[in-house]
């Protein structure tokens, strides 16, 4: 049959684009999960530290202003941890549809419980560049929806394709692809073989853009992941130095105690300040 051969030459092309594209998947969720696991852990260490320095008498009013700040950015990262939950659940309760006619609310709730967990405080903007977290109403709702959607079609978003979730969760949103989801598969048999082959090559380039741009997002997420894991650490040695000091006064504590102190405090902050860091945009960031 005429361009059979074609046909037969750009579907092996789609699949391997496919399966690229699924394995920079699977390979940027573990990494989004290991960002916001290793915030978790930073958010436990950032309280333990907060009762350390809170259980010494007389300390500078410079730590309680550091502390002030502290607790804005643990409540900033809190505050986006519950949008999540909530958009998620509200998202699950509508099951609005996405391109390839799978309910959103279906495929977010076929996801890990701390997926929209990970999405939020990794991507955590909405598509006006505006923080999930501090929007409210009907405009928040309409961001979430955007946001978990994976943009309005109209907009060239592809909402939630074969069951895979992070270009519509974690996008960020506006990429416009249709990524995993096998258009040409889906085109009746009586349409030619030449525009099957075509569709499918189209399909297949769509695809190996949006691994690409995965992969780049990718090396984004585990670079802030190592320096949060790596600032930890170090915090958590400092931590462990300064135990000694528990409901000690510090005006009864030589230089070197003090400036241990003070070191300790400015690192938490600097952590703290780590866990509402998002990862941009890879066109725009």
């Amino acid at each position: 049959m005429l361009n059979r051969e074609l046909k037969k030459t750009a579907l092996e092309i789609h699949e391997k684009a496919k399966n690229r594209y699924n394995e920079t998947y699977d390979t940027t969720m573990k990494l989004c999960q290991a960002l916001y696991d290793a915030r978790r852990d930073s958010l436990g260490l950032i309280q333990n530290i907060e009762l350390l320095v809170n259980s010494i008498a007389n300390t500078p009013k410079e730590f309680e202003s550091t502390f002030a700040k502290i607790s804005a950015e643990r409540a900033s990262f809190r505050s986006t941890e519950e949008f999540a939950k909530k958009t998620q659940s509200e998202l699950v309760k509508t099951g609005i549809g996405g391109a390839a006619g799978i309910g959103t609310g279906a495929a977010v709730a076929a996801l890990a419980p701390s997926a929209a967990m990970w999405v939020a405080t990794t991507f955590g903007t909405a598509s006006t560049g505006t923080a999930i977290s501090a929007l409210s109403g009907a405009v928040a709702q309409k961001a979430a929806l955007a946001w978990l959607g994976g943009g309005a079609l109209s907009a060239g978003g592809g909402g939630i394709v074969a069951g895979k979730a992070l270009l519509a969760l974690a996008g960020p949103v506006g990429w416009g692809i249709a990524a995993a989801s096998t258009a040409a598969t889906g085109i009746t048999v009586g349409i030619k073989n030449k525009k099957i082959a075509d569709a499918a090559m189209e399909e297949a380039k769509k695809m190996t853009i949006a691994a690409a741009m995965l992969k780049e997002t990718g090396a984004k997420v585990d670079d802030l992941r190592e320096k949060t894991v790596i600032l930890k650490d170090a915090l958590y040695a400092m931590y462990r130095n300064n135990t000694q000091y528990l409901n000690a006064d510090y005006t009864t504590l030589d230089s070197s105690g003090k400036i241990a102190l003070g070191t300790l405090v400015n690192n938490t902050l600097s952590l703290a300040e780590l866990l509402n860091k998002v990862v941009e945009d890879t066109e725009n960031g």
